[in-house]
Parts: structure tokens; sequence; C-alpha cells
């Protein structure tokens, strides 16, 4: 039995679109012709002192019982942002909360969160 089109050429997708599909991750990426590899992410660690984090603890902690964390938005608000705000401080960068991206019709949305 011939095995089913992964992406549709005349539809177009956005990013959101590729979790909604029945495929593996590793075929969709091979239409792009990218390939998935799995392996543990080293980062540079922040070398300065990082005195926000305890303050930062402290009022996620306090506020996790009684939040209702139901929606995105409500996770954004309340658990990411304050993260991010520190982040902001530490590293002085900037910060696109959306980032619109087009590569092509069957790729294409837009990126939370761009530092």
């Amino acid at each position: 039995m011939p095995r089913a089109a992964i992406i549709q050429p005349e539809q177009s997708y956005i990013f959101a679109d590729y979790f909604k599909l029945n495929f593996a991750p590793q075929d969709i990426l091979a239409y792009f012709g990218a390939s998935l590899q799995r392996q543990a992410l080293h980062l540079p660690l922040y070398p300065g002192p990082l005195n926000r984090l305890n303050d930062l603890k402290t009022r996620i902690e306090e506020s996790l019982p009684r939040l209702g964390l139901t929606s995105e938005m409500a996770r954004r608000e309340f658990l990411i942002a304050p993260v991010l705000t520190d982040v902001l401080h530490y590293t002085q960068a900037t910060l696109n909360v959306e980032y619109p991206v087009a590569v092509s019709n069957q790729l294409k949305g837009s990126l939370d969160y761009l530092l």
C-alpha cells in the first residue's frame, strides 16, 4: 500500500500544523532535507552573580499554589515572563516575544521568545 504524503504541496502550513500531523518528526524533517539528532545540549554558563535568582524562585514558589495555569497565556504571563525579564537583565539581550518567519508556503509561522 502506498504511504500517504507527509506534506501536501498545494497546502499552506504554519509551524503549529506540524504538531497535528500523524508522522514521526524525522519523517517530516526528511521532507525538508533535514535530519533529527537528539543529544545533550551544553550551553555556556553565565559567569556573573545571579543576584535575582532567589527572589524569582521565591515569587514563583509563593504564587504557584494559587495560580490556575490552564492556558498558554496564563503560563506566559505568570511563569515565562518573569524568567525572561531576568534573562534580559543578565544578558542585556533584546527579546522579540513573537518573531515572524517565512521560509516557504509549507514552512512559516512565528517564533516565541527570540533573544
